[in-house]
């Protein structure tokens, strides 16, 4: 059957599916078979590809560079490189969606919650990718954005993607946002790698969880909160992050709005979890919060300062300080459990075998009464866990590479090893 039979029979099919939905309420698209669609084999666009698929569809987009500007809205469809289906990393670089210097590249409108974007090297955008509803970005390059990846009343997983050279933020959450960040490399931007604005908020609590990046490199923060005038319902989780050689802090708390970093340390009232993460080279390690709980970090290398202001109801224990001008500030330091030591990381910013931070962490941890951390069993090596953000014996939380067992469990896996 022809592509055009196809999706002539498809939209009859959808047409009777809304039908019998409307009449007896049954699922819109339960009877509808999932397509795939090809560009340019196909259809000649990408947009008219996203035009004519419906939800549930794949639009498999082979090599090449095409400049549009696309927008998905009313439906939940997989957008991908032929890397969906071979899983080779190469293709990535190979599949490139140009913004052509204005506008976001890829629009996810508030329609198409479920969407995914999987395999491309997104470039020369306002915003390489807007997600304005849930949505999966997975195995992606983003480069000469303004943002990378900008969430506005967004939600959903951003995974193994590399984040470079874009002029502001690698990654932007906005207003009602939340969302998992786990596994990318976020690199050499022009601002921060990641910025969070805590807007006003009350309602069904939005978790932000950033686990297992680097974040290295950025002019501004690595991680930058920007607090506003009210205590929202949010809660925050940095953990297992490397967070290296940004020119600003590592982690910086600002508020009333601010964006432009001056190290002030800001009381930022929600709960912020800071756990196994390594900072280093860094101006300023970790400054504000005054529901902040910091657990097994590294905090090393830092021309300024380590921690400032970390004070309130707050707590920072089990953590090791090196090399840092000074390693702590008006910040509640439990003095009993923290360690003042040479950690003795190799190149990689990870442990050696000899050093002392190996099992020098805490799996669990009661803060005023409430359970803080507790890790489960299996999820560390050894005794204890290593304080930073590898453990020594365990590539658990490393960025996977492709491999045929990767392959055969998951297609959205690995960022291009070239592009480490």
């Amino acid at each position: 059957m022809t592509i055009q039979r196809r999706l002539y029979q498809r939209r009859l099919n959808t047409g009777l599916a809304l039908a019998a939905a409307a009449l007896f309420g049954t699922p819109a698209f339960s009877s509808v078979e999932a397509n795939t669609i090809r560009v340019p084999g196909d259809v000649p666009t990408i947009q008219a590809a996203i035009d004519t698929a419906v939800s549930g569809d794949v639009v498999i987009v082979a090599p090449g560079i095409y400049t549009e500007r696309l927008t998905i809205a009313d439906k939940a469809i997989t957008l991908a490189s032929q890397f969906y289906e071979s899983g080779d990393p190469a293709v990535i670089g190979q599949t490139v969606l140009d913004g052509g210097g204005g506008g976001s590249v890829i629009s996810v409108e508030a329609t198409a919650t479920g969407s995914k974007i999987i395999g491309f090297t997104v470039q020369n955008g306002e915003d390489g990718i807007a997600v304005r509803t849930q949505a999966e970005v997975l195995n992606n390059v983003f480069r000469g954005n303004n943002d990378g990846i900008s969430f506005t009343n967004g939600s959903g997983v951003v995974r193994d993607n590399l984040l470079e050279g874009n002029e502001d933020d690698g990654i932007d959450f906005d207003q009602a946002s939340s969302g998992l960040v786990e596994n990318n490399v976020v690199r050499s931007n022009g601002n921060d790698g990641l910025e969070i604005r805590l807007h006003n908020y009350n309602g069904p609590t939005l978790n932000i969880t950033i686990r297992g990046n680097t974040i290295t490199g950025s002019q501004g923060d690595g991680i930058q909160l920007i607090d506003y005038s009210r205590l929202s319902d949010r809660v925050l989780r940095i953990e297992k992050n490397l967070i290296q050689g940004n020119v600003d802090a590592g982690l910086g708390l600002m508020d009333n709005g601010r964006t432009s970093e001056d190290f002030r340390g800001a009381s930022i009232p929600e709960r912020i979890y800071v756990l196994n993460n390594t900072f280093s080279d860094n101006a300023y390690a970790l400054t504000g919060g005054d529901n902040l709980i910091a657990l097994n970090n590294l905090f090393i290398n830092t021309p300024v300062l380590g921690i400032k202001n970390v004070d309130g109801s707050s707590i920072a224990a089990y953590n090791l300080f090196w090399n840092n001008t000074a390693h702590y500030e008006a910040s509640n330091v439990d003095t009993n459990t923290t360690k003042i030591v040479d950690p003795l990381l190799d190149a990689s910013w990870q442990l050696t075998a000899s050093s002392p931070a190996v099992d020098a962490g805490t799996a669990y941890f009661v803060h005023n009464g409430e359970v803080v951390l507790d890790y489960p069993p299996g999820t560390f090596a050894g005794g204890a866990p290593d304080l930073g953000w590898r453990e020594s014996s365990s590539s658990r939380y490393s960025i996977p590479s492709v491999s045929p067992e990767t392959r055969t469990a998951s297609k959205e896996r690995s960022i291009p090893s070239c592009e480490r």
